[in-house]
């Protein structure tokens, strides 16, 4: 995700920072692919694409004299058939553009090595080229000599996708193929046939005129900007793409050609370069500040809303925190009870199309920003539904009634509803370019709930037998049994929830809140129908709700459920641990020196990952220059870059 970031940051003008992917031992099916943009003889100044000859030829050098063994599209082709081996630690170069210095010195220097490479073109652009490319593009004469020197397999980076697009009512720009346009001038997005019937355009010229001017059909298809989903993934197959390559890091997979990863190569020194391919990427420490969209909205001013975003955003950057969990549903009452939502859907009321600008102000700063969501507290326009797809309550007399709970939740054993949330979710995932959502803590059954008539069907189906409160309080194996099936289907029903986003977010990740008595204390799966080491198993992260205040417990507590989580083999890998701003019950901020004392417990006690709620922007809490001290992730959170040496 980081060098998607990076590539379309640097288009916009902003500043990410980098990072590295694992090479240096390359399982059996694995192999890398290097991404270069333009090899000239001068260098454009300040230009990362644009990497010097020698450097090129250094690394190249060091990959030849350090066992890499370079191969073509065909052979990874034929590998994923079982019609050959790749050797151990392939590698395959690609070209992305079609500048002229790929004809000029790279594939002259690569064919006296007699080693292959792939070059991507842009079908429009050679032409037409755009006016701010570092150097010339190649012509349609010399790209067909390279294509057939039996060296080269000229690939398709779309005939005319290789641009950005509007996608949001206030006029940001994303990636062609990743965003659905949004029309100003009709206020309307384009629905999915609009968006698939703009992408099989654009592969059918390409495909046409690479047949008048190549006599081949493309096989490779090279994402521009590495921005792909599943639904153009599967428009490529069908136009016979058998190669699509994204810009993810990591070694590659003969098990997935559909989205082989690419490693993007920027001017640097062969140290870099060296640490590039060699060295694990390593996660750095997740630093989150959770957000609340409702206190930036203004209803009465969109002016004042972007003002309000600006001063959220000039805060987020000067603490450097690198991950924003932001809300992404309105809830201006404190209900918890979701009524309507800050994104265009077909579900809930919208309250203000605001929240996929907010991502994109955020994600151009090089922050991570994962959608805040709701999972079961949801209210839809039709009342009656509601009551009847509520979770239900029962007392020991067998009395059922709509539970009281602080979330009015709807009941995951419902079709009807995990239809409607997840036709949410897509929604969300088409018109943002989140990074993942963090599942909010409403996914929870207390061991009187649910008992909706949906939920006692399927315990039925599932147990072997009718379920009352009664047989469960008399029954401790059969509590058991009935609180993990309950535990289970919360997390099948977000399982089902994470598919919606990925069809339009591949690369999207997942977190849940996570009641921390939970984890403090293995029996508290009753009170919740929430399981720890499930949870390591189904999301990416883990976020515990750590609020000693809320808990009514003191600091120590917090060394317990850190412990707790090294007990487990991922725990503090996937662990983030989220310390509460302010106490709710007595109505105030916590102060900065118990939060950040609390902080340093969690982290003293080998806790790794981080996040705080809530934050107020306006008021400066917590205070900037006191939480960033923890918070940043920044060795000196004071000092600028240069000052430090970084």
């Amino acid at each position: 995700m980081k060098y998607r970031i990076l590539i379309f940051a640097i288009f916009l003008g902003a500043v990410v920072v980098l990072g590295i992917y694992p090479g240096s031992t390359l399982a059996q099916n694995k192999f890398i692919v290097l991404c270069y943009h333009s090899i000239p003889e001068t260098p454009r100044p300040g230009d990362p694409y644009s990497l010097p000859r020698h450097t090129f030829v250094e690394q190249i050098e060091y990959l030849r004299t350090h066992g890499y063994r370079f191969v073509s599209g065909e052979d990874i082709i034929r590998a994923s058939k079982g019609q050959k081996e790749l050797p151990d630690k392939a590698v395959l170069l690609s070209f992305d553009d079609a500048y002229r210095s790929y004809y000029e010195f790279v594939f002259p220097f690569l064919r006296m090595m007699g080693y292959p490479s792939m070059l991507a073109v842009v079908g429009s652009w050679i032409d037409r080229p755009p006016k701010d490319i570092p150097e010339p593009l190649m012509s349609w004469n010399q790209i067909k000599e390279v294509a057939t020197s039996g060296l080269v397999e000229i690939a398709s980076h779309t005939f005319d996708l290789h641009k950005t697009l509007p996608y949001t009512p206030q006029g940001n720009v994303g990636p062609a193929i990743g965003v659905r346009i949004f029309n100003r001038e009709k206020g309307k997005y384009e629905v999915l046939n609009e968006y698939k019937r703009r992408l099989c355009l654009d592969f059918d010229k390409q495909d046409t005129l690479f047949r008048r001017k190549l006599g081949v059909r493309p096989r490779a298809l090279v994402w521009p900007y590495g921005e792909y989903n599943h639904i153009a993934v599967s428009m490529a197959i069908e136009h016979g793409f058998t190669l699509c390559f994204t810009l993810e890091e990591g070694p590659a997979s003969l098990r997935n050609l559909s989205a082989i990863n690419r490693n993007m190569v920027l001017v640097g020194s062969i140290k870099e370069f060296i640490k590039q391919v060699t060295c694990p990427v390593e996660q750095e420490p997740i630093r989150a500040a959770q957000i609340d969209l409702d206190l930036i909205y203004d209803p009465a001013s969109a002016r004042q809303t972007d003002a309000n975003l600006g001063r959220l955003i000039d805060r987020l950057v000067a603490m450097k925190v690198n991950t924003v969990f932001l809300q992404a549903f309105a809830d201006p009452d404190g209900s918890g009870n979701i009524k309507s939502v800050y994104f265009a859907n077909r579900v809930l009321p919208v309250r203000a199309d605001i929240f996929g600008h907010a991502v994109h102000q955020m994600i151009i700063r090089g922050m991570d920003v994962y959608a805040w969501m709701p999972t079961l507290a949801i209210v839809l326009p039709d009342h009656e539904l509601n009551r009847k797809l509520a979770v239900m309550a029962s007392d020991r007399k067998g009395r059922i009634r709509q539970s009281t709970s602080w979330y009015r939740r709807l009941t995951p054993f419902s079709p009807q509803v995990q239809k409607a949330v997840k036709m949410l979710y897509e929604d969300l995932a088409s018109h943002t370019q989140i990074d993942g959502i963090l599942f909010q803590d409403d996914a929870y059954l207390s061991e009187n709930e649910d008992f909706n008539l949906l939920a006692l069907e399927a315990y039925k189906q599932a147990l072997g037998r009718p379920i009352g409160l009664a047989d469960v309080k008399r029954d401790p194996a059969l509590m058991e049994r009935w609180t993990r099936y309950k535990t289970e289907r919360l997390i099948k029903f977000t399982n089902a929830l994470e598919d919606a986003v990925r069809a339009f977010r591949p690369n999207a990740r997942f977190a849940r809140n996570l009641y921390a008595p939970v984890l403090a204390d293995e029996t508290s799966e009753e009170r919740f129908a929430q399981n720890y080491g499930l949870f390591l198993e189904n999301y990416d992260w883990v976020v515990v709700m750590a609020y000693p205040q809320m808990e009514q417990v003191g600091q120590k507590w917090l060394k317990k459920i850190v412990q707790r989580s090294r007990s487990w083999p991922e725990g503090i890998k996937k662990t983030i641990f989220k310390v509460q701003a302010y106490d709710w019950s007595k109505k105030k901020w916590i102060p900065e020196n118990t939060l950040l004392s609390e902080v340093r417990e969690i982290l003293a006690s080998g806790g790794r990952h981080l996040a705080y709620y809530p934050d107020n922007c306006f008021e400066d809490r917590p205070r900037l220059k006191k939480i960033r001290l923890e918070f940043s992730t920044k060795v000196f959170p004071f000092l600028s870059e240069d000052a430090v040496g970084f």
